[in-house]
């Protein structure tokens, strides 16, 4: 059985989620990690056993070497759309961690060069989006598709984590962290964690056309000046229907707010306040709520996604996603930021 050869570039925190996805799928090799900090390509070259794979600082010198298939890109925000590009010169297939790009004029000639890139060299492009493959948002849609809420009028989606019970290793420290420059990460809140609860809501209740929002940066305080850390947003879809958003970084406590709720004709469906929250749908036989099973957990996303992207490349298995579509999430973020500035409703899609 043929495998697919695969570079690692960047071997932070989301690259051992990743490898473990290829783990797990057994239809990958790790040829290669890239990572500028040597320590944390070998700290993550220690999970992989078996042949250690060679280590490159920089993604051209992988590049040149070139012994591999294809390249997860997991480097900082900043540097998606020169890696991406870089990739597919060198006429790999790419994995490219979301958001696609940091702003709409690289969004758009990335998207460009995506296409071309598959037509012309007949290779994968995924953005990845580990939500879609979230073992609890899928659920949703099975309940939302089986008609047991009725039609679907109205979701609220909450985003948020606390300093205080966080699974992630984020840190704000002296030697200033990528994940928290606005420059690098393309803005705060809304292009970092909280765009993942995003795609769930597109995928249940339809595309968003316009949104109006307001975001501010007052619930963490060591957070660097531009970093917004709250967000909040109401989202109406070209079907009509309408969405509220909000997210929060904060560094106190926080209760369980619900990460989802979906309400329908005929009840509510919703996914609990925590990284392994489940799915609970209220309706008139269960007016207190019914568990639909312990919870999978947000970090199962990680496996079922890696395996669609090996699926795509070894055996041409259309992906869940194109690139378009997944360029909704950072459009959506765009679209907010320009309604703290316009005070109005501003269209997702719309040319500006």
């Amino acid at each position: 059985m043929s495998k697919l050869r695969v570079a690692l570039a960047g071997c932070g925190v989301i690259a051992r989620q990743h490898l473990r996805g290829y783990q797990q799928c057994g239809r990958a090799t790790i040829q290669a990690l890239v990572d500028p900090n040597e320590e944390s390509a070998k700290d993550l070259a220690k999970l992989i056993g078996g042949e250690t794979p060679k280590i490159f600082k920089d993604l051209n010198e992988a590049l040149e070497w070139g012994e591999f298939d294809a390249i997860d890109i997991m480097t900082p925000h900043d540097l998606h759309y020169d890696h991406a590009l870089l990739s597919m010169k060198a006429n790999k297939h790419v994995i490219l961690e979301k958001p696609m790009a940091i702003n709409k004029r690289q969004c758009d000639k990335l998207l460009k060069a995506i296409s071309d890139h598959e037509k012309n060299n007949k290779k994968v492009f995924m953005v990845a989006e580990n939500s879609q493959f979230w073992p609890e948002v899928v659920k949703v849609q099975e309940i939302i598709d089986s008609g047991r809420i009725g039609d679907i009028y109205f979701a609220r989606t909450t985003y948020w984590e606390s300093s205080v019970n966080s699974p992630f290793e984020k840190r704000v420290s002296e030697d200033e962290h990528w994940e928290f420059m606005p420059s690098r990460v393309g803005g705060g809140l809304l292009m970092s964690g909280s765009c993942h609860w995003l795609r769930p809501l597109r995928m249940w209740l339809g595309e968003v056309d316009e949104v109006v929002g307001t975001v501010s940066e007052s619930s963490w305080s060591a957070m660097p000046e531009g970093f917004e850390t709250q967000a909040q947003a109401l989202l109406r879809f070209k079907n009509g229907k309408t969405a509220c958003f909000q997210g929060l970084l904060a560094d106190h406590a926080c209760s369980n707010t619900p990460f989802f709720q979906v309400f329908g004709t005929k009840g509510e469906v919703t996914i609990g306040g925590t990284f392994m929250g489940s799915v609970k749908v209220f309706d008139k036989e269960h007016p207190e709520g019914e568990s639909m099973g312990p919870a999978q957990g947000y970090f199962e996303s990680f496996p079922p996604e890696i395996d669609a992207f090996v699926s795509a490349t070894l055996d041409n298995k259309p992906l869940a996603a194109d690139a378009m579509y997944c360029s909704g999430e950072p459009r959506i973020a765009w679209a907010i930021y320009r309604s703290l500035q316009s005070k109005r409703w501003e269209k997702v899609w719309e040319e500006n």
